[in-house]
Formats: C-alpha cells, sequence, structure tokens
C-alpha cells in the first residue's frame, strides 16, 4: 500500500506534469469525497490541460458541482467555455457572474469588456468601461470602444482625457515604457480624429505618434495620407515617397486607406511613377 494518499499523489504528479496520472489519483479521491471542493477544482484544473472537448466539458461539471461558485470559479468555467468549447456566450454569461461577486476585481472586468467585444455588445461594452476607475488604462479602452462602435469624436475626446491621466501620473516624456503607451494613444486618437473627418488634427497626432514610436513608420505614412486629405498633393508625396523608400510593404497600408478614402488613388498613381 502506498504510504501517500491518493490527494497526495495527485499533487506530486501534478507538480511532475504527469496529468493522466494525476487525473486517476483525483478521481479515486474524489470516489471518496465527492463533497471536497478543493479536489473538484483541482481536477477540473487538471483537465483543462487536457486536450479535447471531453475533458473541457469534465472540468466544467465539476466546476459546476460547487455549492458556491467564487469569482474566480466562474472565470475559470467562462475559460473552459470560451477555450476548450468555442462557446462564447456562455464565456461571456459565467463572466458576468464572476463581476457581479467581484465588480472590484478590474482583472475580471477587463475580461468582461473583451467578451463584450468579441460578441459585438459594444453598448455593454462603453458602459462597463465608463463604470471602472477614470484611470488612463479605462480612458483608452474606453477609447477604443468608442472608436469600434463608430462614436469617432467621442473616442478622440475619451483618448484626450487618458492622455492627461497619463501624464498626471507617470514620467511619460522620459520613461520609455510610458512612452510607448503614450505613443499608442496618441496614435489611436489620430485614427479617431481622421474617421471623424478632422484631417488637420490626425496629422499632428500622426506626427506626434511617430515621434514617440519611431521605428514604427506606418504613423508617419498616415500623416501624409491626412496630409493628402487636406488637399496637400505634394507634401503628401513627399512624406509617402520617404516613408515607402524605407519600408516600401507599408504600400499595402496605402492601398487599404484608399480603399476608404478614394481620393488616394491620385496618390498611390504618383508614387509608383
Amino acid at each position: 500500500m502506498s504510504p501517500y494518499s491518493p490527494l497526495q499523489l495527485a499533487e506530486a504528479f501534478i507538480r511532475t506534469g504527469e496529468l493522466a496520472d494525476a487525473l486517476n489519483a483525483l478521481n479515486l479521491h474524489l470516489e471518496a469525497n465527492p463533497t471536497d471542493e478543493a479536489a473538484l477544482r483541482l481536477r477540473a484544473a487538471v483537465l483543462m490541460r487536457l486536450p479535447g472537448e471531453d475533458y473541457a466539458r469534465a472540468a466544467l461539471a465539476d466546476l459546476e458541482r460547487l455549492p458556491e461558485p467564487t469569482a474566480e470559479d466562474y472565470v475559470q468555467q467562462s475559460i473552459i467555455c470560451q477555450m476548450g468549447l468555442g462557446d462564447w456566450q456562455q464565456a461571456l454569461t459565467m463572466t458576468e457572474q464572476a463581476h457581479t461577486l467581484a465588480k472590484g476585481d478590474e482583472r475580471i472586468a477587463e475580461r468582461l469588456l473583451m467578451l463584450y467585444e468579441q460578441t459585438g455588445k459594444l453598448d455593454a461594452a462603453r458602459k462597463l468601461a465608463a463604470d471602472q476607475p477614470q484611470n488612463w488604462r479605462w480612458l483608452q479602452l474606453a477609447g477604443d470602444m468608442a472608436q469600434k462602435a463608430g462614436d469617432y469624436e467621442a473616442a478622440a475626446e475619451t483618448y484626450t482625457h487618458a492622455l492627461a491621466d497619463l501624464e498626471a501620473k507617470l514620467d511619460a516624456e522620459q520613461n520609455a515604457i510610458t512612452r510607448n503607451i503614450k505613443g499608442m494613444i496618441v496614435g489611436s486618437r489620430a485614427a479617431a480624429y481622421l474617421k471623424a473627418g478632422q484631417p488637420k488634427a490626425a496629422e499632428a497626432d500622426y506626427y506626434a505618434a511617430a515621434a514617440y514610436l519611431p521605428t514604427d513608420l506606418s504613423y508617419s505614412l498616415m500623416a501624409g495620407i491626412a496630409a493628402a486629405l487636406q488637399g496637400q498633393p505634394e507634401r503628401a508625396f513627399t512624406l509617402c515617397q520617404s516613408v515607402l523608400n524605407d519600408e516600401p510593404a507599408l504600400i499595402d497600408l496605402l492601398r487599404e486607406q484608399a480603399a476608404i478614402y478614394p481620393q488616394l488613388e491620385e496618390l498611390i498613381d504618383q508614387l509608383k511613377r
């Protein structure tokens, strides 16, 4: 007879990555202790790591046996539904349950936001973001949701608030990480301005984003596109030609924008000569 209990063996097998043996040991333990909640959670965690829909459904069944699921239990159910079963709607429902139990958990709120976005529930996503702490990170996400919803002026305004909060809290000019963050937010605001029919404001932001993120030449190309949309073809040609000389593949981005703004076709023709 082994000197170790099935649960002890299971934990040892998990540490060594022997998941099939861990599962067998947990099965033995739960046959004798069917209401052991810690063991149910542990078996579900093991089952989640095994490939195949049958294992995913078994993991979900273990978590559904818990008499009083915690917020984290609902998150795990959501992950199983999304990743193991491809059921995004049920994943959303489980995350809503988790959020109800732990409204102050921003990690859960961000997962819920992602699921709202992925299932096309942009109004719910925007409301959720508005209910969160109004720091730069949530303001950035709120701007993203407004932009996806086609509310470009609101998106630009929200990005502006995000930048103000970022500058107030972080050394956004000197720290490389925060400079990158600022560049991405400014770039997002530039896109919102462009879609809102404000190419002059967009151009200024694309220049700023290019300064913050100098290795990403797409921002400089977009500045040229914004110039073209202001009726400044010579400056647009010079800017775009300079970028394309360094990174020819960005012609695809210009073509994508021409599908939105047909007046850019003339610029593409000039660049081909």
